[in-house]
């Protein structure tokens, strides 16, 4: 019994893996909501912002990173001041910041995969 790499065994390889990021995006959402989101939540709750002011469909767990990791995307030239991300400086660890990198390679490769399944499941 050979096994050969043909089209239906590659998008069931595909689909195995997609599944396999998808499971592991939503362990690590869950995480940085515990962990991450919370914490941020009552520093911006702690100035006066109100989360439900700009949490339209969870936008705050990007925001966040945004703010983090690219703190001039909030510039009120743009309409994108939400909050200052100065008032983030400093309220997170360097395992909030792995873990808002781990949260954002999962849902890329998902996303990734779930592009090459549509692509190779045309082929089928």
């Amino acid at each position: 019994m050979s096994f050969s790499l043909n089209i239906e065994n590659t998008v069931s390889i595909l689909a195995g893996f997609m599944v396999l990021f998808i499971i592991l995006y939503y362990i690590v959402t869950l995480i940085y909501y515990l962990k991450v989101v919370k914490k941020l939540d009552k520093v911006i709750l702690s100035h006066g912002i109100d989360k439900d002011q700009f949490d339209l469909f969870y936008r705050r767990f990007n925001d966040y990173k945004k703010a983090v990791f690219n703190p001039s995307f909030f510039t009120e030239k743009k309409k994108v001041y939400i909050f200052d991300p100065k008032i983030l400086e400093g309220r997170t660890t360097n395992t909030d910041k792995k873990i808002m990198k781990i949260h954002t390679f999962f849902y890329r490769a998902a996303l990734i995969f779930v592009a090459l399944l549509v692509i190779f499941s045309s082929f089928t």
